[in-house]
């Protein structure tokens, strides 16, 4: 029976819609109601398209009880989220070019730069079989000329890794996923005054673009749209003059900072510029309104023991892992 009306938007409410892959559930608030579209915003913060004239069953429904947060296992932060809605939140300080979601897997394509923006995330069930959403996610990437890859996060997806290397899939590439709140990495390094001023731009400007380096070596062509397709990105750099000493670069969103590109001229290592970007990331992140952040997270490869050193002193923790899946033969049918 259909109880929702356009008249309850602004609203919790449950609708069901039926397709020819059967039926499908959606609840969150009602964003609007207009020209046959209902527009929905679940709880993880993604925003559902729902045509009407699918819509089969709907209610309005109680507000979503305060999330409880979880206890961290041993040897990962205990920040209050869990892997799937932190990657989440990471893709958003990531993302591809085009992107769609199956279900709850969000697929992602930015001519091929990156593995994060050039794969699949599965945050839940596609809402098909497996089988089927294989073949989607594979007619997808072909459609694009790109390999078929999963970003899989990890303990959390551990099923689903199982399932690919049962069909095959070859992995590469692990991944850790670092937290630590942002009080903790201020309280680790001292603030400085012995070093130039940090520059921070919205978009990468000609000087820190110079240092940026992708797997030790320039970047393509596609790495400047890359570096900004985020919610809301922030590039820093400590300079001499017009020559940079250092950069990083930052994406905030729902609260936390993401941190990418920390790169430190060879002539200025070891005098803790690394440290201190890192540093004034996090203080900027903790002020920058609407919506501030509370925790920073990166990513390090498995094998980057000095980056990992150099975050341990910094007050992460390791939360979660994720490791890439690629399709039999690597290359798009």
């Amino acid at each position: 029976m259909l109880r929702v009306r356009p008249a309850d938007v602004g609203s919790r409410v449950s609708v069901r819609t039926i397709s020819g892959e059967g039926y499908r559930d959606v609840v969150g608030e009602l964003l609007s109601w207009a020209d046959g579209i209902l527009r929905i915003r679940r709880r993880d913060g993604s925003v559902v398209d729902v045509p009407e004239n699918l819509v089969v069953a709907g209610k309005v429904v109680p507000p979503a009880p305060p999330r409880r947060a979880r206890r961290a296992p041993a040897g990962t932060a205990a920040t209050g989220i869990d892997d799937l809605e932190l990657e989440e939140i990471a893709g958003r300080g990531w993302q591809g070019f085009e992107t769609s979601w199956l279900g709850r897997w969000l697929l992602r394509a930015s001519a091929g730069f990156t593995g994060r923006a050039n794969s699949v995330l599965p945050l839940g069930d596609p809402g098909l079989s497996l089988a089927a959403a294989l073949d989607a996610v594979s007619r997808w990437y072909a459609d694009r000329g790109l390999p078929v890859r999963f970003q899989v996060p990890l303990p959390a997806r551990a099923d689903l890794d199982g399932t690919l290397a049962e069909l095959g899939w070859t992995t590469s590439d692990r991944n850790h996923v670092l937290t630590a709140p942002v009080t903790a990495v201020l309280a680790a390094v001292p603030d400085r005054d012995d070093v130039p001023p940090i520059v921070v731009e919205p978009v990468p400007s000609p000087q820190w673009l110079r240092m940026y380096r992708y797997r030790g070596g320039p970047p393509p062509a596609a790495a400047l749209r890359q570096l900004v397709q985020a919610d809301r990105p922030v590039f820093m750099s400590i300079r001499n003059g017009d020559e940079p000493l250092a950069i990083a670069r930052g994406a905030l969103a729902a609260g936390w900072i993401g941190i990418t590109a920390v790169e430190v001229d060879e002539s200025a290592r070891r005098r803790g510029l690394g440290s201190h970007i890192v540093r004034e990331l996090c203080a900027w992140a903790a002020t920058a309104g609407p919506e501030p952040a509370h925790s920073v997270y990166l990513q390090v490869q498995t094998g980057n023991t000095a980056a990992l050193a150099l975050y341990d002193r910094l007050g992460f923790t390791r939360h979660h892992d994720y490791r890439y899946r690629l399709a039999p033969g690597g290359v798009p049918r």
